[in-house]
């Protein structure tokens, strides 16, 4: 195995590991003891799952365009398999990859979401879905609503019970506009993010809210 396939394996395992929630449970329903299992050894999460699946959620504006739009979709997944180092590695290369319109008890974002500790989809589940990924596609004026200026954003869309005070993040959400369907920052950065695998390149930094950039004045003088 080459240095770069070990290291990234190794980033695997950490994102992975890296899906503990620590919770109070007080208040939940309890969860069965024949529940699932959780599975680290690869990014599918969840033992019962045998190949990637992402169920698509889009805003009412953009029904009348669900063909195009889980066509990109479908071309940017082929794409992810084509090029990702460690997509077999990751349990995805078990079986064909599955797209399907419309996700379960997922009601479509409506309201600002922040980029840290988002939830969006089911929630706590004694049965978690098959879907590995949950995509939400907002038109331009959902998306304002919803993203503001912001990137695409990662959340949460499902979580297990593993043991007593302990979840898993077992599926992930991704919220994004239609529009970033088919461009290099989806394909590389938040559709492997959005899928548990590293991205093939990382996203751009954001500039700190103090910077201030420099002008030349008239006299030829920096500011």
């Amino acid at each position: 195995m080459s240095k770069f396939a070990r290291r990234e394996v190794a980033h695997v395992v950490a994102m992975v590991g890296m899906l503990f929630i620590g919770v109070r449970c007080a208040g939940m329903e309890e969860v069965e003891s024949e529940h699932p299992h959780l599975m680290l050894d690869n990014a599918l999460l969840v033992g019962e799952r045998t190949g990637l699946q992402v169920c698509v959620e889009l805003a009412p504006a953009l029904r009348e365009r669900s063909g195009e739009l889980l066509g990109a979709l479908k071309s940017d997944l082929a794409l992810l398999r084509e090029r990702h180092p460690l997509w077999e590695k990751s349990g995805f290369g078990q079986a064909p990859v599955r797209v399907q319109l419309g996700c379960p008890g997922a009601a479509m974002p409506s309201a600002r979401l922040e980029s840290k500790g988002a939830l969006v989809g089911p929630g706590l589940s004694e049965r978690p879905s098959p879907f590995r990924t949950f995509l939400y596609v907002l038109d331009d004026a959902r998306a304002q609503e919803v993203l503001g200026k912001e990137q695409p954003l990662r959340a949460r869309a499902e979580l297990m019970k593993v043991e007593d005070h302990v979840l898993a993040e077992v599926s992930t959400a991704l919220v994004i506009r239609a529009s970033d369907l088919g461009t290099p920052s989806f394909q590389e950065t938040w559709l492997p993010t959005g899928v548990g695998l590293p991205p093939l390149r990382e996203p751009a930094a954001v500039p700190p809210a103090d910077f201030v950039p420099k002008f030349s004045g008239g006299s030829g003088v920096s500011q």
